[in-house]
């Protein structure tokens, strides 16, 4: 499994996964609210949910430092009449590609080469001296755009995880079932495979894992204490009410004070423990 799409999701923490309902094949996505700024030194919570509609079977969930609405507007636009989830995927990378380029020529290119787009810059690289042209070439490679994208959805297939992230690719997890991204992936991660996670465990105990693991993420600092949870089958998008976030967030607190509670059995604390002397030289 590819750990860099776990490691580009900023203060933020987002989780998909598939499951069933009734024999028809569902995939969920939980979010956090948390922003920050690109230097970190400023986070908070948005009042709006950072999960965007794309069509009537997929959705976009954003992670990082970058917001970038345009990118997500013209996708959507481009998305129209599309029914393949990676058609869709597609059109995300080669909208991220884009962005990425512009971003390069407004901060590398042009403030410390003043070429003006890359087309210029493959035009003057025998002009450039090579030191110049070396650091160029290593600031273009190394440049990271700060933006995540985990687009879910259902089409014909079934449902579909994607994690689009620098430099413009993307990934399918379908045959894990599941995708944490953000600052407390390896609290996420560890839950779905306490609970043994498979993809054709049933709707209702996928949202709570999931929601578990969104909850022990937030252990790890910068994740956002708000939960948007949305459901996406053949039949459309369905957001979760905050009635039912309430009562996760009952239930997973009773089955923590429970854990807590339990301490350790008479097994453990009357354990008879045998010993013998280490030889000495």
């Amino acid at each position: 499994m590819n750990r860099a799409y776990h490691k580009e999701g900023g203060m933020t923490q987002l989780i998909a996964a598939l499951c069933q309902c009734e024999g028809k094949p569902k995939v969920i996505g939980i979010s956090d609210r948390m922003l920050s700024s690109s230097d970190m030194t400023l986070t908070f919570e948005r009042d709006e949910p950072k999960i965007e509609v794309i069509t009537n079977a997929t959705s976009v969930l954003t992670a990082g430092t970058l917001d970038e609405p345009d990118l997500i507007r013209d996708v959507r636009t481009k998305a129209k009449g599309k029914d393949k989830v990676t058609d869709i995927a597609e059109l995300f990378k080669e909208a991220y590609q884009t962005l990425r380029i512009k971003h390069i020529e407004d901060e590398i290119l042009i403030p410390m080469a003043g070429i003006k787009s890359f087309k210029e810059y493959h035009e003057k690289q025998s002009t450039l001296h090579d030191s110049v042209m070396l650091d160029l070439n290593e600031r273009i490679r190394k440049y990271n755009v700060g933006l995540t994208l985990l687009l879910i959805g259902m089409d014909e297939q079934g449902g579909h995880i994607i994690g689009i992230t620098n430099p413009g690719m993307w990934r399918s997890y379908d045959s894990l079932g599941f995708l944490c991204i953000g600052m407390g992936d390896r609290h996420a991660d560890n839950v779905f495979a306490w609970y043994k996670y498979t993809p054709s465990i049933p709707l209702r105990d996928t949202i709570y894992i999931a929601f578990e693991a969104k909850k022990k993420a937030e252990t790890a600092g910068g994740v956002g204490q708000s939960t948007d949870i949305w459901i996406i089958g053949k039949d459309g998008i369905d957001i979760v009410e905050q009635q039912t976030i309430t009562k996760l967030e009952e239930i997973y607190r009773e089955r923590e004070t429970i854990r807590e509670r339990r301490g350790f059995d008479k097994r453990i604390t009357e354990l008879k423990i045998q010993t013998r002397k280490a030889e000495t030289a």
